[in-house]
C-alpha cells in the first residue's frame, strides 16, 4: 500500500500534538450514532455477558507457538481500557477499546474493523464503551455512549490491514469527560517494529475463568513494512483494539500507547501471535481529525 501521509521526522518519537496537527489532506471517513443515549441503555448486565467476540482466535490448525513464549496473566486490569460493546447484523459482541489523551477528553481508540466491517459495508450500532469492565462487576466507571466514529477511508473501502484503527467520541457521563474520570494513554508515533509493550485486553470468556482483564509483556517484532507482531499465549477472540502500551504507570494505569490489536488477519489467527498497524503519520492525522470534530 502506498502510504502517502508518512510522519515527519520532527513527529518521530514524539507524542502527537493533536491541537496543531495539520489535518489537510486526511482521508477520514465519520460516522455519527443516531441515538447515543439509547446505544447505552441497551447494553443491559445480562446483555454485556452475553455478548460474544467478532473474532475466534484459536490456533488449533495452525503450528503451536515457538518455544519461550510469556502466557498473559490475568490481573486488575487498567481503568483506562475496557471492553467495547457493539451490535452488528449478526448480534451483539465486543471488542476491547483504551482511552487517549486529547484537548477535547472525550476519544477512545479501538481496531477498526470493530467499528465497521468493509465486507458487509455496515457500521457497527448500539456502542458503548465500559472501563474496567468484568462480569462480576460490569461497570464500577459507569457506561459510555459512543456518539460518533471515525476511521480512514482506505480501510472503510477496501479494507486495507495497515488501517485497521478507529477512534469513537464518548458522550458525558454525568456531566463528566472520560478522561477526567479514568484518565488517559497518550498517543505516540514513529518507534519503530522493536519496542517492550505491555497489552491489555478482554478475551473471550471460555478461555478466561478468573473473569478478569488480561496483560502481558514483552518486546514487538517487525512483521513486513506497516505491520507489528507480539507473541504472547492467551489473546483469543475479544482482544481485538487491545492497546500495545510503552512506559506503562502501575500507578496512573496508563503510559504511551503504540499499537492496538488489529491489522494482519485482523489481529492474528492465533491466541499466541498478534499484530498491530504501525502507527505514523496517518493515525496521527486521524486522531486530530476526530478531536477536531468530536
Amino acid at each position: 500500500m502506498l502510504r502517502g501521509l508518512l510522519l515527519t521526522a520532527a513527529l518521530s518519537s514524539m507524542t502527537v500534538p493533536v491541537a496543531a496537527a495539520n489535518v489537510a489532506g486526511i482521508r477520514a471517513v465519520g460516522h455519527v450514532a443516531p441515538d447515543a443515549a439509547r446505544d447505552a441503555a441497551y447494553w443491559t448486565v445480562s446483555r454485556m455477558a452475553a455478548a460474544t467476540p467478532p473474532e475466534v482466535r484459536s490456533g488449533h490448525h495452525a503450528p503451536g507457538p515457538p518455544a519461550g513464549i510469556p502466557r498473559a496473566r490475568p490481573g486488575g486490569g487498567s481503568r483506562v481500557v475496557g471492553a467495547l460493546f457493539y451490535r452488528n447484523g449478526r448480534g451483539d459482541h465486543y471488542c476491547t477499546a483504551s482511552v487517549v489523551h486529547t484537548p477535547k477528553k472525550d476519544l477512545i481508540l479501538t481496531a477498526a474493523h470493530c467499528l465497521y466491517d468493509p465486507g458487509d459495508r455496515a457500521y457497527a450500532t448500539h456502542i458503548a464503551f465500559v472501563p474496567a469492565y468484568r462480569t462480576a462487576r460490569p461497570h464500577p466507571y459507569g457506561v459510555w455512549p459512543v456518539r460518533r466514529t471515525w476511521l480512514d477511508s482506505r480501510w472503510t473501502s477496501h479494507g486495507d490491514r495497515d488501517l485497521d484503527f478507529g477512534f469513537a467520541a464518548l458522550g458525558r457521563v454525568g456531566g463528566r469527560h472520560i478522561v477526567d474520570v479514568v484518565g488517559s494513554n497518550r498517543l505516540l508515533v514513529g518507534q519503530g517494529f522493536t519496542n517492550r509493550v505491555t497489552v491489555i485486553g478482554y478475551p473471550v470468556k471460555a478461555h478466561n475463568p478468573a473473569d478478569r482483564p488480561i496483560w502481558c509483556a514483552n518486546r514487538t517484532f517487525k512483521l513486513s513494512r506497516h505491520q507489528v507482531g507480539f507473541d504472547c499465549k492467551g489473546f483469543y477472540g475479544g482482544t481485538s483494539g487491545s492497546p500495545w502500551i510503552v512506559r506503562y504507570d502501575n500507578r496512573t494505569q496508563s503510559g504511551m500507547v503504540i499499537g492496538t490489536l488489529g491489522g494482519h488477519q485482523r489481529g492474528g489467527s492465533t491466541h499466541w501471535r498478534s499484530y498491530s498497524a504501525l502507527f505514523d503519520g496517518d493515525i496521527s492525522k486521524l486522531i486530530a481529525k476526530a478531536d477536531e470534530e468530536a
